[in-house]
């Protein structure tokens, strides 16, 4: 009686993209002469066999062109969107729908996880950057005020124009901010031109107020 071999039913596998992409290619090859004795195709459908539940893990970790072994399953700039969770578990981020939602911020998010430094200035303001929408020729502005009025407070503001979804991103920033301090978040417009020159009469008065672009950039309209 003959054997005869058949892959175990699996979800289709990617077509080979370049030479060495199938596992079981890798293993027949490495058979040497047996391989030129299987006319009846049998060793090739053994080798099939074997290889395809583990085909999907060598697809992950195997070399490919311009990217190191690993590279799609470790690096979160190329692991596959199914893959994310698996990586946020190593930089200690809890998985938010706010996260699975949006590809790109999951991403930056497992680059440089903003709750290594939870409650700092710099970390809230990039996390609700993340939130934000990017236009060109504009920074993604987040202006904090912390400790206002008092210790304890996060005094935070965006602008309206760059801010898609102003509850979102009040999640997000609420997210960084420790549970026992308080957060008061809002999408604002911004300073205008006329309410610089309402304000102050001669760039000479402007400057003696703000002594940076920067300064001038963050502040409120209620600072002026």
């Amino acid at each position: 009686m003959s054997l005869v071999f058949d892959p175990p039913v699996s979800p289709p596998l990617p077509p080979a993209a370049e030479e060495g992409s199938q596992l079981w290619e890798v293993l027949y090859k490495s058979l040497g002469h047996h391989q030129h004795t299987d006319e009846s195709g049998d060793l090739q459908r053994a080798c099939e066999c074997l290889m395809a539940p583990t085909q999907r893990v060598y697809d992950r970790i195997r070399e490919r062109p311009g990217l190191p072994k690993g590279a799609r399953m470790l690096d979160p700039a190329n692991c596959e969107r199914e893959g994310l969770p698996y990586l946020a578990q190593y930089v200690g981020i809890v998985v938010t729908p706010e996260l699975e939602e949006d590809e790109e911020h999951f991403r930056a998010e497992i680059e440089q996880p903003t709750g290594w430094r939870r409650g700092q200035p710099e970390s809230i303001r990039l996390a609700i950057q993340r939130t934000l929408r990017s236009i060109e020729g504009e920074e993604k502005m987040v202006i904090i005020r912390p400790r206002t009025p008092e210790v304890g407070h996060h005094y935070v503001r965006v602008l309206s124009s760059q801010c898609p979804d102003e509850a979102r991103s009040a999640r997000v920033a609420r997210e960084e901010v420790p549970a026992w301090e308080m957060l008061d978040f809002a999408a604002i417009d911004a300073v205008t031109f006329a309410d610089i020159t309402a304000k102050f009469e001669t760039f000479g008065d402007l400057t003696a107020t703000f002594r940076t672009f920067k300064d001038l950039a963050e502040v409120l309209p209620t600072e002026l």
